[in-house]
């Protein structure tokens, strides 16, 4: 009959999607997932708090004790998952072997990288989706044509990472302003997404939009280790809820989180 879309769908589906993929059990071990990557995530926000930061450390500790577990379990006991691949992975040059903080650090990645963003584009997606009807309508109606551009549209319309900071390697000037190395530079990826120069009409949702360079998921060598896997679980989602759920409505105007880089949802309450 309804309920919150974030909590029952948004969070649980990349998470239980994630865990599938590292080998994590299912039961309570998955549970500890979305705390894990929500405290760590906290540090992404521009002047974190002592007690964020506390959260952060206790949350990376205990990942990493627990993977570290895991990553021995599944070098006694190999078996389809990604860790086990990993470590049986073959390299030119023994030396090129990941170590065991690697491959910590490696799945860590894996974690935030692959649902953080798709936690809030769904949430985000959806609160975009009932405040413009007639897209909605339009996409309800031809969700096969419509649902891969309705994917990217949503994601460049309200941008889940807002914010990521990055340092400059090399001295570089922009828009005659020079920028020295060593500086850290706070790059805009929802001011860039509504760039009128790149995009027509950017305030305009338009679920039929190809043109569609937007910078979601970053670009260059930090360009996002999840996106692949992002872009399956949100046509997935959404095309299971237009399915299953036609007359899907809004019950009551979401809170917005409060921080400033992360943009997302407390709640989404909708009705079947």
């Amino acid at each position: 009959g309804g309920g919150d879309l974030l909590a029952a769908v948004a969070e649980p589906l990349p998470v239980a999607v994630i865990a599938e993929m590292l080998g994590i059990p299912e039961g309570a071990d998955r549970d500890l997932l979305r705390p894990w990557s929500a405290d760590i995530c906290g540090m992404y926000e521009l002047n974190p708090s002592e007690e964020t930061a506390a959260r952060a450390v206790r949350a990376s500790l205990e990942f990493s004790a627990y993977l570290r577990e895991l990553i021995a379990a599944r070098r006694k006991d190999p078996t389809g998952d990604l860790i086990s691949a990993l470590i049986a992975a073959r390299y030119i040059d023994e030396a090129d072997r990941l170590s065991e903080q690697e491959m910590i650090s490696t799945c860590v990645l894996l974690l935030n990288a692959g649902h953080e963003a798709t936690v809030n584009t769904t949430a985000n997606g959806w609160w975009t989706l009932f405040r413009h009807p007639g897209q909605l309508a339009r996409l309800r109606a031809e969700p096969r044509q419509l649902l891969s551009t309705a994917v990217e549209e949503l994601m460049r319309y309200d941008t889940p990472l807002q914010l990521f900071e990055r340092w400059v390697l090399e001295d570089i000037e922009l828009d005659g302003v020079r920028i020295p190395r060593g500086s850290e530079v706070a790059l805009l990826f929802g001011s860039a997404n509504h760039d009128p120069a790149v995009f027509d009409a950017p305030a305009t949702l338009d679920l039929t939009r190809t043109a569609n360079p937007h910078v979601t998921f970053g670009a260059g060598i930090h360009y996002c280790l999840g996106a692949p896997l992002a872009r399956i679980e949100l046509a997935a989602s959404f095309g299971e809820l237009l399915h299953r759920a036609p007359e899907l409505r809004l019950v009551s105007e979401p809170e917005w989180k409060p921080g400033f880089v992360i943009r997302g949802l407390e709640e989404l309450r909708v009705e079947v």
